[in-house]
């Protein structure tokens, strides 16, 4: 009987390297890939699984976070009861049989719709800050597999998705951040309620000896406060209902009663302080001072932090009219966030008439309404370029609330976002932000690419501008 490594990108590779090197399963292992052939594997003690082998030839499948749990695959093995885990649980499982009779490693693990890979990498700046590179692993959906770590290190930092929570059963985390849940991948969930339920199932093994990490400025987060068997932290900009809480510069936390210290951390030098950022560092210094990182070396990586790119990104101008790059905005939350930063937090960026922005939405439809949308846009944008797969189900849903400019591909998008502006508001300013508030897969590899097409078309515009000064 062998074990199925369904998904053969960079978990089941990195599934697959752990299990050999190791020799988990003498028995060997099959791997199977929708984009793979039987010659694209030659690895010894590795079979290629044709879909058409026999379902009881296999005792255990470890699924990567992209396979779709409706998988051809997945519905056979579901058939006959061959158990499904993931690769987190997989490599938690290794993790506590390597350290069995030892104190198993400290794991924090960071979750939410919008914000975790931010939040994973100020953690991460933080751990180098702090000289324990070498000794705490900082990975998961954030760039290495949590396998490629497990009994290496001493600690264990991890941004998790949904998608890998799906297929957990002993998975526990000793620190947990929940930084908010919003409509997302409601093309994979059967409805909002299927999927806030997988992103809580972090927590579903959590004792008292833990401690859950809350978002009060977020209902699906903070309601988790008190029906947990965990100690619970709240953190948000409410000083009398938070325990950390961001006030005159300064994060402060109130830990006296969780943790027997109450700390400040200086934000005083902190370049770039949009209120997402400092949202996303009141959920790291949380969890780094539970973790046991210093204050003065979360302070350095702090006040350091470069933020990520795509993600309310300043490019350029063109003239006085502004370009942000958000690509990484793939659900309507995330633009709505945008749209508060330019509108709030403008004192923080470069948009002077704050009223002028034009957005730029669309891409492949995840299965969620975008009705959410419909007061923020027409309260803070002139206008609408629509484009992408979800460019017509937006047209639908915004028709009447806001002008709508329908567009074929991000050239087209950039040309006339910045020629409204140009032409309704001459000798003004204004910005054009692409926050598409959907995936970037039907046009795009991902939304990085996305982001790197729209400065490119930037670019190309203003290079054509600037010619005819």
């Amino acid at each position: 009987m062998k074990t199925l490594v369904l998904g053969y990108g960079k978990t089941g590779r990195a599934l697959t390297e752990y299990i050999i090197k190791n020799n988990v399963f003498p028995e060997g292992i099959a791997v199977y890939d929708d984009n793979l052939k039987e010659k694209d594997i030659n690895i010894p003690g590795v079979q290629f699984f044709t879909g058409r082998n026999d379902v009881h030839e296999i005792s255990l499948c470890l699924a990567s976070p992209g396979i779709d749990r409706e998988h051809k695959i997945l519905s056979k093995l579901r058939s006959v009861n061959i158990p499904v885990i993931s690769e987190i649980e997989f490599a938690y499982n290794q993790l506590v049989s390597k350290e069995k009779g030892k104190t198993k490693p400290k794991i924090l693990a960071i979750t939410g719709t919008n914000g975790k890979t931010t939040t994973t990498a100020i953690c991460k700046d933080a751990i180098i800050k702090s000289g324990l590179g070498e000794e705490v692993f900082v990975g998961g959906n954030f760039g290495t597999p949590f396998i490629s770590g497990a009994g290496l290190f001493n600690g264990f930092i991890l941004e998790i998705s949904s998608f890998q929570l799906e297929w957990i059963y002993n998975f526990k985390p000793d620190i947990s951040v929940l930084l908010n849940v919003e409509d997302d991948h409601l093309d994979r969930y059967e409805n909002f309620d299927e999927y806030r339920l997988t992103k809580y199932k972090l927590f579903k093994n959590m004792d008292y000896g833990d401690v859950s990490i809350l978002n009060y400025e977020d209902y699906n987060s903070r309601i988790l406060k008190g029906v947990m068997g965990t100690r619970s932290i709240l953190f948000g900009f409410d000083e009398n209902r938070c325990d950390a809480f961001y006030k005159d510069g300064f994060i402060h936390l109130k830990f006296k009663d969780i943790a027997g210290y109450d700390l400040e951390i200086s934000l005083e030098k902190l370049k770039d302080k949009k209120r997402y950022i400092i949202e996303d560092m009141l959920a790291a210094a949380s969890s780094l001072c539970l973790f046991g990182i210093s204050p003065e070396h979360i302070t350095s990586a702090f006040n350091e932090f470069e933020p990520l790119s795509h993600r309310i990104e300043y490019i350029g101008s063109i003239g006085n009219i502004e370009f942000y790059d958000d690509s990484k905005a793939t659900n309507p939350a995330a633009v709505i966030s945008a749209l508060k930063t330019l509108m709030d937090d403008g004192r923080h960026l470069r948009v002077t008439v704050k009223k002028d922005i034009v957005l730029i939405l669309g891409g492949k439809d995840k299965g969620f309404s975008y009705e959410s949308l419909i007061e923020p846009v027409a309260s803070n944008v002139r206008a609408c370029v629509l484009m992408g797969e979800t460019k017509n189900i937006l047209m639908e849903t915004l028709k009447g609330h806001i002008e709508l400019i329908p567009v074929n591909d991000m050239d087209e998008a950039v040309k006339e976002s910045y020629l409204f502006l140009k032409n309704n508001y001459p000798g003004g300013s204004g910005a054009v932000l692409l926050s598409p508030a959907s995936s970037s897969f039907d046009m795009f590899k991902d939304y990085n690419d996305r982001g790197a097409v729209f400065c490119r078309s930037f670019k190309a515009l203003k290079a054509r501008q600037d010619a005819l000064i």
